[in-house]
């Protein structure tokens, strides 16, 4: 199964080395910074799932949001690299229903968990539309 992994480059320092050289047993990870996601305004082709950095995710959230990309996001099986279950900019709605992979993962403990996330069906949940301001 191939993920896509949005994760800026000066983040990816905090996230363990198997997801950014993709370096998982039966999955294959393709990685992009949020740049490159915002200026193609597409996912690569055939992914089964999206795998998000935390600091990337709070940092990009509303640039998302603001350019319709996030209906792309939820069309997917969506998960947060993170060391903490916490609060994400947009997913009030899901807190504590949000599928956390740990920055300190192994290559096996990776492949178990991204075989997890694929069981479960993506979440019945959009985010608001923006309103215009008058």
């Amino acid at each position: 199964m191939v993920f896509a992994f949005i994760c800026d480059t000066h983040f990816q320092k905090k996230v363990s080395g198997v997801l950014v050289n993709g370096e998982i047993p039966n999955h294959k990870i393709v990685t992009l910074t949020a740049n490159d996601f915002l200026a193609s305004g597409k996912l690569p082709e055939d992914i089964s799932g999206v795998i998000v950095e935390k600091a990337t995710w709070q940092k990009n959230f509303s640039l998302f949001r603001y350019f319709g990309l996030l209906p792309l996001l939820e069309k997917q099986c969506l998960a947060f690299v993170a060391n903490i279950p916490s609060e994400f900019k947009g997913r009030v709605a899901m807190k504590n229903k949000e599928f956390l992979i740990p920055n300190s993962i192994g290559a096996e403990e990776a492949g178990t968990l991204l075989t997890r996330l694929l069981e479960l069906p993506p979440p019945a949940f959009t985010h608001p539309k923006s309103r215009a301001i008058a």
